[in-house]
């Protein structure tokens, strides 16, 4: 009995985890949003980061990722120091494949879209 209830209660947060993280709207929830600036997000007023920004909060990453990326879905989900730990190529891998509950997006962006959130996310160290 109880290794049903485990087992049901594992499999309705894997759900809830992926629905949270796959969505497709375009508009966040300002409930959630918390301190939501430009600066925020991007090192500088750089064209290319705010872009990346826009398309950051276009494919709702803020959803698991959180508006300031501290992360809203545990700790793995945190990106304020990501440059620093992964190499631009393992972040672009993660982007376009996913894994560990995030989705892939090869199919959703261009080449280019992904170079772009890579080359902003890098920098984030």
């Amino acid at each position: 009995m109880f290794k049903h209830t485990w087992l049901l209660g594992a499999a309705c947060f894997v759900i809830i985890s992926l629905t949270a993280c796959g969505t497709t709207k375009n508009t966040p929830n300002p409930e959630n949003a918390g301190p939501s600036t430009a600066a925020s997000l991007a090192p500088s007023s750089d064209s290319k980061y705010v872009k990346a920004e826009e398309l950051f909060k276009k494919t709702n990453c803020i959803s698991c990722h959180g508006v300031d990326l501290s992360g809203r879905v545990g700790p793995k989900t945190n990106l304020q120091k990501i440059g620093a730990a992964y190499t631009p190529e393992q972040i672009a891998n993660q982007i376009r494949g996913g894994g560990g509950g995030m989705p892939g997006y090869e199919h959703k962006l261009t080449a280019d879209e992904i170079q772009l959130l890579t080359d902003w996310l890098s920098s984030k160290k």
